[in-house]
């Protein structure tokens, strides 16, 4: 038939009426025929095949050879000259694939043709990929399957052994079973797989019963299924069993709960599903560590208090001691202002002295000249009135001459007689002045003798005034020396209280500073005091277990911790405190993690 490359109007009707995809090519591979279904599927895949295929063109297939379907044509060529019975393949023309049903036309022994029947292979793709996803979630989840009342169809294994029932146990029973009954009785249920009617589906997290009571949780979602009109035909459930890990969600979640009021005093001693087992030794850890490290700041806040309040108390004692230096320094900066002040006039005044003791010195040395003056004069005197004290012996001797010539003249004149008596007046005249005469020199020479023993007085006196004025000078001069050094230790003892005192008003401005320091560290302190008990009220708040409550163990499927408190002194509070966190800390190799 082919071999003639004619084809009956007959035959060519009822091909057309045919859904399958026909292509028909002769003996020598060129094509002769297609139906209607086969131009359609390839009218639709042109613009994706001339991307594979250049050669392609959709208008001019027929009376085309098939090498245009293949980019190695000599391969489909030598299995079709040798194929004698019906052949499958599936081809791949870039993201297409189309399935392939070759069958000879034979007359006799002679092959006069081929039919093939082409198909898309997409769908047929995508129903063994279907089956394979479903193949492989039915490995891992519970599957079942519902009417749309709810009754159970079917079951796989997973689902089975999630609630512990037979498929025999459950099938044709009600999705009620498996609920609580009072949740079975609720609006909320009824609306449940009224939604699923409606072709909603219903995803979450859900609690059912099992058998003999078992509460099982199963992440799952309900999905109906439509057939071709779009009407749901029935509702199959995925699930997957997480009781285990809501069970440990909640057991951790209670103990959250626990933890965020501050208790600490318990461990989870149920264990979890080997998946969960290493979260609840991490709880079990991060609960230990925190006992440890809140114990320890608790006992740590125990010793910044004591130290606070020490530090706090030493303040104050400092701040009033300093006080009263700060007072004492003011004090002793205004004695030390007095005493330079006084310093300085002493300097003066010892300078004032120098001056009047050179003064004086120097007074002291006229002095001791106009002395030595007197001393010659009263020496001149002297010898003055030895010469006067021997004219008054030659004036006493010419008066006792006169008076023995008087005498010799009266005597001579008694022998005269009358011829004698005017010469004997005048020689009793001349005795008599001669007696005067005597008796002045007497007195004078008496006077004298007075004078010199007081001008020899005088002498000595003056000699030894002289002498004590020579003593005096050099007093003086001593006097002068000494005065010139007081002069010099006061100027540099003024100089020295000087810098003193601005030493001293230097001290007293920074002992001022020091004790406003010390109010801003006794505010600190009172401060710190505050927020120590403060932290104090916050770490009271936990419940770390330890000593009275570890009498008294509390449960959640949680048991009590055993940590000891450990006792150090409130002196040395800082580093008590480094070394107590420290040794914690250092304790604790996965406190960072947490």
């Amino acid at each position: 038939m082919f071999g003639t490359s004619k084809i009956s109007r007959m035959q060519s009707n009822s091909m057309k009426l045919i859904t399958a995809n026909i292509m028909i090519a002769d003996a020598d591979l060129n094509i002769r025929y297609m139906n209607d279904a086969v131009m359609e599927l390839l009218k639709e895949a042109e613009t994706d095949l001339k991307k594979e295929l250049p050669r392609f063109d959709f208008a001019k297939l027929i009376g085309s050879n098939i090498d245009i379907f293949h980019k190695n044509p000599s391969h489909q060529r030598n299995m079709l000259a040798a194929l004698k019975t019906q052949h499958k393949a599936t081809i791949w023309v870039g993201h297409r694939a189309f399935d392939l049903i070759v069958n000879p036309l034979r007359e006799g022994n002679k092959t006069s043709g081929f039919v093939v029947e082409w198909a898309d292979a997409k769908e047929r793709l995508q129903n063994l990929d279907f089956q394979g996803q479903m193949v492989a979630i039915s490995r891992v989840q519970g599957i079942i399957e519902f009417t749309v009342d709810g009754d159970i169809v079917t079951a796989n294994d997973n689902f089975l052994k999630t609630l512990g029932y037979r498929l025999d146990e459950i099938k044709g029973r009600n999705h009620n079973m498996l609920v609580a009954q009072d949740y079975a009785q609720s609006p909320e249920y009824r609306e449940f797989w009224a939604a699923l009617r409606r072709g909603e589906f219903q995803a979450g997290e859900f609690t059912r019963v099992g058998k003999n009571g078992k509460i099982v949780s199963i992440n799952a979602s309900y999905n109906p299924i439509l057939d071709v009109k779009g009407k749901i035909t029935k509702v199959v459930k995925f699930a997957t069993d997480v009781t285990a890990r809501v069970h440990a969600v909640n057991t951790i979640g209670a103990a959250l709960t626990r933890l965020s009021q501050g208790d600490l005093s318990f461990t989870i001693d149920e264990a979890f599903a080997t998946d969960f087992e290493g979260l609840r030794r991490t709880m079990n850890d991060t609960l230990s560590q925190m006992r440890n490290t809140l114990g320890a700041v608790s006992q740590s806040t125990g010793q910044i208090d004591t130290g606070t309040r020490e530090i706090s108390q030493s303040a104050e004692d400092l701040s009033k001691r300093t006080e009263q230096q700060a007072a004492s320094l003011e004090e002793t900066a205004a004695a030390l202002d007095q005493i330079t002040v006084n310093v300085t006039n002493a300097s003066k005044r010892a300078d004032e002295a120098r001056h009047a003791a050179t003064t004086a010195s120097e007074n002291a040395q006229r002095s001791g000249k106009v002395v030595a003056d007197a001393v010659g004069a009263m020496s001149r005197i002297e010898t003055s009135s030895n010469q006067i004290s021997n004219i008054i012996g030659v004036i006493d001797e010419i008066a006792f001459q006169t008076n023995l010539l008087a005498l010799n003249a009266g005597v001579e004149a008694a022998r005269a007689g009358d011829a004698g008596k005017g010469f004997a007046v005048v020689a009793q005249e001349v005795r008599e002045l001669a007696q005067r005469s005597a008796q002045a020199a007497k007195e004078i020479k008496e006077l004298i003798r007075n004078s010199s023993h007081e001008v020899s007085t005088g002498v000595k006196l003056v000699s030894e005034t002289g002498e004590a004025l020579r003593t005096i000078q050099e007093n003086i001069v001593a006097v002068n020396e000494h005065m010139e050094a007081i002069t010099s230790s006061a100027r540099e003892q003024a100089t020295g209280l000087s810098e003193v005192n601005s030493a001293v008003n230097q001290m007293d401005q920074v002992t001022q500073q020091n004790a406003a320091m010390v109010e801003e560290t006794n505010a600190a302190s009172a401060t710190l005091a505050q927020e120590t008990a403060r932290l104090r009220e916050l770490i009271d708040g936990f419940q770390l277990g330890l000593a009275a409550e570890r009498t008294a163990p509390r449960h959640l499927g949680l048991a009590a911790s055993t940590s000891k408190p450990v006792a150090s002194p409130a002196r040395r509070m800082m580093a008590k405190v480094a070394g107590s966190l420290g040794s914690r800390a250092a304790s604790s190799d996965g406190w960072d993690e947490f």
